[in-house]
């Protein structure tokens, strides 16, 4: 393991042996955490070191690996308060040398119900904080409609049983930064790997996103409800021309005893300033280069659908498993490009402040799983694995502090 890592192993053990005496009993993770005693300022510490093991039975594919345990991540959270000024940030930092800033911003809170975020907030929009409960991401996320931040400006309102989020991200954050894809252009994503996405110079400007959600509680349920909108600026680094982005979706959320639901459905549409011979039917996605770059459809459906429960144990240090499948698709409006589907049964294990998923993972026409050689997995689906379905399982164990 790298030198980095020994070192924030040893510096997370001592910080977790000066925390136990802030760890306060309804904390389940041992965070380093300080309050002054008028409660007018605080400081919380986390974070997570996570290892992970994946097999895939496929071997056509240029992003097989051979099975082992392999080092995932380590993760940073720090957040705090002063009065009614607050922070918020979140860093990962994973093998080959890449790290992510998930989320760092300062905020104001007016009042309880009011507050305002500048810096790179999360981006509102469907199901939240989490689009699933396995540890494998489905459609949505590879679409960018999970988990992304970006930089700008974002005001949150909460009364009573209604929630709504408003935000303008004048630009997206940084490609080698990225937790969650999102649009980029070729000549600055750091693993773009075919000639054929050479003149994908696409980017988001000036996005505005708005999402607005209602709960209802009653007889046991706990149920969410809402409905979200972005739209943007898409601008082209080749031609100086703009094009346009929008998306928008509808998410539901239910909960009754252990059992929890949740479902969306989102409707997206590029419409990019291309110059001359490249195709207007595919636009380039990417992140922080850990895996490759791809092409998704211009326009397209996707939905979700995931369902969990939660069982009560009594196994030593272990109180909780959550049985889950995660079912997601997209539907392509393109003529001759199939669906790509996957869906993700698994179990997560609670022995705080451990925690590990158990995930097997079936994909068709999916990047990275069955040989969709030339990242065309989610649009024309022209590899050798196209149309046919694929296992990955993958274990990721955490350590959560």
């Amino acid at each position: 393991m790298h030198k980095a890592v020994r070192l924030f192993l040893y510096l997370s053990l001592c910080a977790t042996s000066l925390a136990q005496s802030a760890w306060s009993a309804d904390k389940p993770f041992p965070h380093l955490s300080w309050k002054d005693s008028d409660n007018d300022a605080g400081l919380e510490i986390g974070g997570a070191l996570r290892a992970n093991y994946r097999y895939e039975d496929w071997n056509t594919s240029i992003y097989r690996n051979p099975p082992r345990l392999r080092f995932d991540t380590v993760r940073v959270d720090a957040s705090g308060y002063y009065q009614k000024l607050f922070f918020d940030a979140g860093f990962w930092f994973q093998d080959k040398r890449k790290y992510i800033v998930d989320r760092a911003f300062v905020g104001w809170r007016f009042n309880p119900q009011n507050n305002i975020q500048v810096g790179l907030p999360g981006k509102p929009f469907g199901l939240q904080p989490f689009p699933q409960f396995g540890w494998t991401f489905g459609v949505p996320f590879y679409m960018g409609f999970a988990m992304s931040a970006g930089g700008g400006i974002k005001y949150q309102y909460q009364n009573n049983d209604w929630s709504l989020d408003a935000a303008w991200f004048p630009w997206m954050e940084p490609g080698g930064a990225r937790f969650a894809p999102d649009v980029g252009d070729y000549t600055e994503l750091t693993n773009t790997m075919y000639a054929s996405q050479g003149l994908q110079r696409n980017e988001k400007r000036d996005q505005v996103n708005l999402r607005l959600a209602r709960t209802f509680k009653e007889g046991g349920w706990n149920n969410e409800l809402g409905g979200s909108l972005a739209a943007s600026r898409l601008y082209n680094n080749e031609t100086g021309d703009n094009g346009m982005f929008w998306a928008a979706g509808l998410h539901g959320v239910a909960n009754y005893g252990p059992w929890k639901l949740t479902t969306q459905v989102i409707r997206y549409s590029y419409s990019p300033k291309n110059p001359p011979g490249v195709s207007d039917d595919s636009i380039l996605m990417g992140g922080n280069g850990l895996n490759p770059a791809y092409l998704i459809p211009a326009k397209a459906t996707t939905g979700a659908l995931n369902l969990a429960r939660d069982v009560d144990v009594t196994w030593g240090a272990v109180k909780k498993l959550r049985f889950y499948n995660d079912f997601s698709v997209l539907w392509k409006d393109k003529r001759g490009w199939s669906d790509s589907q996957i869906n993700t049964l698994g179990v997560q294990v609670f022995a705080l402040p451990v925690m590990f998923w158990v995930d097997m993972s079936w994909a068709k026409n999916a990047n990275p799983w069955g040989g969709s050689l030339s990242s065309t997995g989610w649009t024309s689906t022209s590899s050798p694995g196209s149309n046919k379905w694929y296992l990955r399982t993958n274990v990721n164990i955490g350590y959560y502090f």
